[in-house]
């Protein structure tokens, strides 16, 4: 019923980012096709350095695809927010993120938007900065629309972005702007902090555009290293009708293959057990 993604770095990463694997692609897709994936999900700085159409036929020659590109670091190193309160600067994240928009085009992969959102400075009102990243955001899906790319906006917790925390409102607002693009960025990781209930939060999805997910632990372990019931979330996304990618980012604990492996087979486990389940009633 799914297909299966890795959050994968080109980048040099500390091992307190939660991104799985790391290394060259050639590395990357040799771990992913060992471990049993479908695809790589790329975290990437500053695309234009890096080769598209390399990546792309390493990533086939693998049996793989790029499911997403991912584009944090733009934020966390570069200081790039589509928030900023000075124009220039603000003008700056919309335009690398449209050169991430090309990058993902070649690829054939979906954009994350995540990080790069920034913060609203505290005691400030909210609502002009976040008409302000809607505008950006319209702006990025028309250009990826005419690419045919597609965008996910992730939900993420309090701690790293301080608005557009849980499904509900994040889905909602992207019910707001109109972008036929744009969808839902599912992260269990930020459900487990700002959701009442894991399972309500999923269904109420039903009927709207969800488009990617991220599994990890409570404690951004892989998939069972923790707390989370995932049965009960796969079992949810299942009711919903969601068909498509669950990616793995977590730590790469307590190594980064071990932890790919462990979380594949775990997830896959999960699916196996929750669709005999659905049979026998």
């Amino acid at each position: 019923m799914f297909y299966y993604g890795v959050s994968a770095a080109l980048e040099k990463l500390p091992e307190s980012q939660p991104v799985t694997l790391r290394g060259s692609i050639g590395e990357l897709c040799a771990i992913a096709q060992n471990t049993g994936y479908n695809a790589l999900e790329l975290h990437v700085r500053d695309p234009k350095r890096y080769d598209p159409k390399e990546i792309r036929e390493t990533a086939r020659s693998h049996g793989l695809s790029i499911c997403a590109t991912a584009n944090g670091m733009e934020y966390s190193v570069g200081g790039l927010s589509l928030i900023d309160r000075e124009n220039d600067k603000r003008e700056a994240a919309v335009q690398r993120l449209l050169e991430h928009v090309d990058f993902a085009a070649e690829l054939d992969a979906r954009l994350i938007v995540g990080i790069m959102r920034g913060n609203i400075p505290r005691g400030e009102t909210a609502r002009p900065y976040i008409e302000r990243f809607g505008e950006a955001l319209g702006r990025i899906c028309a250009y990826a629309g005419q690419k045919r790319v597609s965008v996910v906006l992730e939900a993420i917790n309090r701690y790293i972005n301080n608005y557009l925390n849980t499904l509900s409102e994040t889905i909602d607002f992207i019910g707001s702007l109109g972008c036929e693009n744009l969808s839902l960025h599912l992260d269990t990781h930020s459900m487990a902090i700002e959701e009442k209930n894991l399972k309500d939060a999923v269904l109420y999805c039903r009927g709207k555009p969800l488009g990617y997910v991220h599994y990890s632990d409570n404690n951004r372990l892989y998939p069972g290293g923790g707390a989370l019931d995932f049965r009960e979330l796969t079992g949810a996304l299942m009711d919903i009708g969601y068909t498509g990618y669950i990616t793995l980012e977590c730590l790469p604990f307590p190594g980064a293959e071990e932890s790919a492996r462990r979380g594949l087979s775990y997830m896959k486990s999960i699916e196996q057990i929750v669709s005999i389940e659905r049979q026998c009633r």
